[in-house]
């Protein structure tokens, strides 16, 4: 009996090994662009993800509102959700749809309106607008009023607020 519970003092477990796959998911109605090399890789971190974001939507600060345009395909200016698309297409590589309906039901992931965090999809009249919360109350979007990609407010009681009608958590 003594021998027994020397050798189990000796007992070494064996090395754990994971199956689970270490990439982070993507929001719902987005895969990877395997064509081009975002500023932010899938595995950055929820800041340098954030940054990208900013620095590739800022880029096109005053680019002008054509509906229908996109310039991932050769034309000058952007319609909001070809922007929104644009942005997370060169920050992230993501690929998703470029119309503003579609983004409103199909893509990102839902959270309510009050756990608004930078870098998050904004819906306004559910899909008639978005842009991106850029946080201190304010979005960076195309058009809204303003004829082309700028800044707006979105905080409690302002215009585009009391249009907002859903949140998508975009990483």
């Amino acid at each position: 009996m003594g021998s027994a519970a020397a050798n189990s003092s000796n007992y070494t477990a064996p090395a754990q090994t994971t199956t689970l796959s270490t990439l982070p998911t993507l929001p719902l109605g987005v895969h990877l662009d395997p064509n081009i090399t975002p500023l932010a890789p899938i595995h950055a971190t929820y800041e340098q993800k954030f940054q990208a974001v900013l620095t590739v939507a800022q880029d096109k600060l005053g680019t002008p509102y054509i509906w229908g345009h996109n310039e991932d395909r050769g034309q000058y200016g952007f319609d909001c959700s070809n922007f929104t698309e644009y942005v997370y297409h060169h920050a992230l590589g993501y690929l998703m749809s470029t119309s503003s309906r579609v983004q409103a039901t199909s893509v990102g992931d839902p959270v309510p309106i009050g756990d608004m965090q930078p870098g998050d999809l904004l819906i306004f009249n559910n899909g008639g607008h978005v842009g991106i919360y850029i946080g201190n109350g304010q979005m960076i979007q195309e058009g809204g009023g303003l004829g082309k990609v700028g800044y707006l407010r979105v905080s409690p009681g302002s215009y585009w607020y009391n249009h907002l009608t859903a949140v998508k958590r975009m990483f």
